[in-house]
Formats: C-alpha cells, sequence, structure tokens
C-alpha cells in the first residue's frame, strides 16, 4: 500500500512526522526522494488541514451545546423562582 493511500489512517501525530519528513526529503533528498515528497506534501497538508477543521467545528458544536444548557437550566431555575413566589 502505498502511503498517500494510508494518509486517512495515520494519527495526527504521525501525519506531523510524516509532513516533517516530506518538507525534509523535498530540501535534501535524492531527486527520486524529492519528487515523491514534493508530491505527498500537498496531500498531507490536505489532510492537516481538514482534521484541523473537523476539530474547531467540534468544538464550536459543543460550545453551543454547553451554552444552550446554561441557558435551559437558567430558564428553568427561573420558571421553578417564579412559581414558589
Amino acid at each position: 500500500m502505498e502511503i498517500d493511500q494510508r494518509i486517512p489512517d495515520l494519527s495526527d501525530k504521525e501525519l506531523e512526522s510524516l509532513q516533517a519528513n516530506a518538507v525534509r526529503l523535498a530540501a535534501s533528498g535524492t531527486p527520486k526522494q524529492r519528487e515523491q515528497a514534493e508530491s505527498l506534501l500537498p496531500l498531507v497538508g490536505a489532510a492537516i488541514e481538514e482534521r484541523r477543521l473537523a476539530k474547531t467545528a467540534a468544538q464550536d458544536e459543543n460550545r453551543r451545546a454547553k451554552a444552550q444548557e446554561k441557558a435551559n437550566a437558567r430558564a428553568a431555575a427561573k420558571a421553578s423562582n417564579t412559581a414558589d413566589t
């Protein structure tokens, strides 16, 4: 299996290492290594960016859910206080 086909299965740490190695080889590898590294860099960069966007979206969703929970709790507390008086 080629490395570019394994990118989706790599962990974030492995992707970072792969990117660092590809950058290094693109700058100082043999001509074949440079060619392979240069073709791999855009794929790795796109995968890293995609994961970053997915994490950001998940964090935003978590923030919205927590804010909604707090708002619901405040509304319930206010309704309870109003009912008690």
